[in-house]
């Protein structure tokens, strides 16, 4: 007995420094001095992907995982956020009437699986977004569904248009997809729906990183691809670790399960000033904050009333706002574009802008024919109706639930029968779909160039990027307008009147502009680029260049993954049920020798 007893001790002391060894795949540190570990930087996130597929993607996440993954015909500069080459030299050639253009593609290039790219990938996934329906805007959209890509060689692209716009001089947001893989989707018994049903996992991109695994609501995994054509990787792995809770995204960072985190609310931002090892990061303006109304559906028809859309403007304490629910990490907001582009940025005027002025909301109000007759503090609507508003917030949105509950507060100073109803993100999508639903607090994130964020307000983005189904045809001319303006100069003029035409209608409310609040740990990694510089985005941003650069600080490793995502309390609890059975047998032993 004695003898079987040494040999489950020394049994139970084995697996115990085999789980602890393991353990050191989440935030652990791992030497980098020539050994075959892998260099794995973890990135704590709260929203997971919700596709790996880029013609479902929508949010965030799923685009930052796509801008590691694949390449683009141009991508963004790191400094200024401007057009500048990707697999295609920047600028194309364009031709005297401006409907053909030439694109010279990067040579050199291979797939994740070591197939070459050519030019005829890129024909192909823009033929097959046209082919297949799958541009979002018919007309006016990228690509244009009239227009046509042919590759002559290897290296050519040729754009032929119908009607010249300015798309090829902006960074089509549009990943390139590799024909060998995806080209059966070309065959007319396949759908959109087909296409946006395929899995893609592993995705076979060209970019730095290759999307290899993705446990739902657990972490999804990223390769290094040493074969880069911009320059492997000083790391081997990118891993991204979902957390319930911004709480529980602090907690790993600072106990060191994470190297990184992004999306912080501001006062747990905050509480990190001062810890050990971590570096905080205050991003320039990369979101914006709104009031978006619906104009369908099942919606308050006084919705439809500018003159009631203008009250709530100005009863809406924006400066407030941003001190009380963002404690000063954002700023006021007004146009549709952010500031951070400031080549495209409208900023009203002091005698514009709309500020915070209930009694003027008061008898904007009164003069429209919304008054409170029987005295309840509830207005009625010239038809006699209670002036009733709901106000959705999302509960996985940052800013979203404080900011609503401030606006009802607003919205009932002036006599608006205003109460606030929380969903999910989730939920939130399906009453979207439906258009099911009067106001919601969300946000958006802009592209450098202003079109796409122009798109979402004009009558053709009803149920596809338009939060409400906004409609208004003389807005509709103007987006037309500044598509296919190729003056620069006279552009930006057009896209200035757009900005100033949808404050003044209140199309939707910006109410501030977010930064992002992001941490990193100091004694780990190294090599960070905030783009725009200076003070731009480490991550999350336009193009992987952070994961590119950083590197393991000298001398003290990486922290390195294990696959199975295994998260540390998982190991732990290992530890303890492996300890409580050596437990159980010491004591089931020393019983069985007592009775001999």
């Amino acid at each position: 007995m004695r003898h079987r007893l040494r040999i489950s001790v020394a049994t139970i002391a084995a697996l115990a420094v085999l789980i602890l060894t393991g353990s050191a795949g989440v935030g652990a540190m791992a030497a980098t001095d020539g050994t075959d570990e892998t260099v794995t930087f973890t990135m704590g996130i709260t929203d997971d992907m919700v596709t790996a597929n880029p013609f479902k993607a929508c949010c965030s996440t799923e685009y930052e995982m796509l801008f590691a993954n694949y390449d683009m015909l141009f991508n963004f500069d790191r400094d200024t956020l401007a057009p500048t080459s990707g697999l295609a030299e920047y600028p194309p050639e364009r031709s005297d009437d401006g409907k053909t253009w030439t694109f010279s593609i990067r040579e050199g290039v291979t797939w994740q699986d070591g197939t070459p790219l050519t030019a005829a990938d890129l024909a192909f996934t823009y033929n097959l977004i046209n082919e297949k329906g799958l541009s979002t805007n018919d007309y006016l959209g990228f690509p244009a569904a009239k227009d046509a890509f042919e590759a002559p060689d290897d290296t050519t692209l040729i754009w032929h248009m119908k009607t010249p716009t300015t798309s090829p001089l902006t960074p089509p947001w549009i990943q390139i997809l590799p024909e060998h893989i995806w080209g059966k989707y070309m065959d007319p018994k396949y759908t959109a729906k087909d296409i946006k049903g395929f899995e893609n996992i592993p995705a076979v991109g060209t970019g730095p990183f290759q999307l290899v695994e993705w446990q739902p609501g657990e972490f999804f995994r990223m390769e290094a691809n040493p074969d880069y054509w911009g320059g492997a990787p000083k790391i081997d792995e990118l891993v991204f670790r979902i957390y319930g809770n911004a709480e529980a995204l602090k907690l790993a960072l600072t106990s060191g399960e994470v190297d990184a985190v992004s999306g912080l609310p501001p006062s747990i931002f905050d509480s990190l000033d001062g810890a050990d090892n971590i570096t905080r990061n205050v991003s320039s303006a990369g979101y914006l904050d709104h009031v978006a109304f619906n104009f369908g559906g099942t919606a308050n028809p006084a919705l439809k009333d500018e003159a009631v859309r203008d009250a709530l403007a100005l009863s809406i304490d924006r400066q407030s706002l941003v001190d009380r629910v963002t404690l000063g990490y954002a700023s006021v907001g007004d146009s549709l574009l952010l500031p951070t582009f400031t080549k495209w940025y409208w900023k009203p005027t002091e005698d514009q802008v709309q500020g915070y002025d209930p009694d003027a909301a008061k008898a904007m109000l009164e003069d429209a024919g919304y008054t409170d007759s029987n005295g309840d503090g509830v207005r009625e609507t010239p038809s006699g109706d209670p002036l009733s508003l709901e106000v959705l917030t999302i509960s996985d949105v940052t800013y979203s639930v404080p900011s609503g509950k401030l606006l009802v507060g607003y919205f009932k100073d002036i006599g608006v029968d205003a109460t606030i109803k929380t969903v999910t993100k989730s939920k939130a999508y399906d009453l979207w779909a439906n258009q099911n639903f009067d106001m919601y607090v969300w946000g958006w994130g802009g592209d450098p160039d202003p079109d796409f964020m122009l798109s979402i307000n004009t009558s053709d983005q009803c149920l596809v990027w338009s939060d409400g189904c906004y409609s208004d045809p003389a807005y509709d001319e103007m987006y037309k307008d500044q598509k296919l303006e190729l003056d620069e100069t006279q552009r930006q003029q057009i896209v200035n009147d757009m900005q100033e035409y949808l404050y003044d209608k209140n199309s939707s409310i910006v109410l501030f502009y977010e930064t992002d609040l992001q941490a990193y740990r100091s004694d780990r990694f190294t090599g960070f680029v905030t783009q725009p510089a200076d003070v731009g985005y480490l991550y999350f941003a336009y193009g992987p260049y952070s994961y590119m650069n950083i590197e393991p600080v000298s001398g003290t490793g990486s922290t390195t993954s294990d696959s199975s995502g295994i998260p540390a309390w998982v190991w732990v609890a290992l530890i303890v049920v492996v300890a409580g059975i050596g437990f159980a047998l010491i004591r089931r032993s020393r019983a069985a020798t007592d009775s001999e």
